[in-house]
């Protein structure tokens, strides 16, 4: 049974086991898609209904959980306890993979990953298997079966001082790692120990990071230089950069190639052009957007804000055509459908 229809079908069994005269209207609406959001503050996760963001459900979790990401069955997702407000903060920070029903909305069993701590990055490949990263001990950690692995499945060094965030190829043969404190971007195989990563130093504090549609480019920004990189995702070889409206924390990659940068100094949306990266178009928030969610066919971005608020923007159109109130500190999110 595919996720949407399995989800649905539970969904429809639940409810109509309460209500047995479920209207119509309230039938479709199970239909709608649905947003599992990382609220840093709350601490939790909470689900919303989309398009118009009602309140489904909210998962309290330790300090601090941060990113998220769910299997493509849509019946787990994975959300890793970085467990300290920001990677500048002091402390040991989180040890802790909290694995969420995403049925039964309810966390079913944690992985403990200690001695490693501060789990930031999380990512899946297309063969369902889980990788964490650890920013203090700069590992990535597999999980080949996360739904019901005790231990992982692997460990790999990543050469980093302090590796923040990364990205994954589908088939999870290449990770790409933002190393915040020493200025380096770094390239390994989360398989293959004997791999020797490849290094780059990029600048000041490399953060967030995307790849391209097509797998062949590499997109990592230097957060408080305000500039965009661009890599050969096989050599890790620059390409090209350009100079962004100050500080910016987020870049997400559309289908037809097209960049989103999300602006921290100014409080907006860039639109890129993938060849030149220049703005194509921009866009005025009323806050900052530290999360950028984009929806599976790549029409909609749910933005996280700092207003503690997700606003939605219709992407062919580049306009806000909604928004709804969230838990405190709105961040990464997975879009099921």
């Amino acid at each position: 049974m595919s996720r949407f229809d399995r989800r649905q079908v539970l969904q429809m069994i639940a409810v109509s086991s309460a209500l047995p005269f479920l209207p119509a209207f309230a039938a479709a609406a199970l239909a709608e898609p649905l947003m599992v959001l990382v609220e840093k503050e709350a601490p939790g996760v909470s689900f919303y209904q989309l398009p118009k963001g009602q309140p489904l459900a909210h998962i309290a979790l330790a300090n601090q959980p941060h990113e998220i990401v769910a299997d493509a069955q849509g019946g787990f997702a994975y959300v890793a306890q970085y467990g300290v407000s920001k990677w500048l903060a002091p402390g040991e920070g989180g040890h802790q993979v909290f694995v969420i029903d995403l049925l039964a909305k309810k966390v079913v069993r944690t992985l403990d990953l200690t001695p490693y701590h501060r789990l930031h990055g999380i990512r899946m490949d297309a063969a369902g298997r889980l990788y964490v990263l650890s920013e203090t001990d700069s590992v990535m950690i597999r999980f080949d079966n996360p739904s019901s692995d005790e231990y992982p499945s692997q460990i790999v060094a990543v050469g980093g001082t302090r590796s923040h965030y990364f990205v994954l190829r589908k088939d999870g043969t290449r990770a790409y790692v933002a190393d915040t404190l020493s200025g380096m971007v770094i390239m390994l195989n989360p398989h293959d120990p004997t791999f020797n990563p490849v290094k780059r130093l990029i600048g000041q504090a490399p953060e967030g990071a995307c790849l391209s549609a097509d797998e062949q480019t590499f997109y990592v920004i230097d957060r408080y230089k305000g500039a965009l990189h661009a890599f050969d995702a096989s050599t890790l070889e620059h390409r090209q950069q350009t100079q962004l409206r100050g500080e910016a924390v987020r870049v997400v990659s559309l289908p037809d190639g097209r960049l989103i940068v999300s602006n921290q100094a100014d409080k907006s949306l860039s639109l890129l052009r993938p060849d030149t990266l220049k703005e194509e178009k921009h866009l005025p928030l009323e806050a900052a957007a530290p999360g950028l969610n984009l929806s599976p066919k790549g029409d909609v971005l749910y933005l996280s804000l700092e207003s503690d608020k997700i606003a939605v923007v219709d992407v062919a159109s580049w306009r806000i055509t909604g928004s709804f109130a969230t838990g405190k500190a709105p961040d990464a999110a997975v879009i099921l459908t």
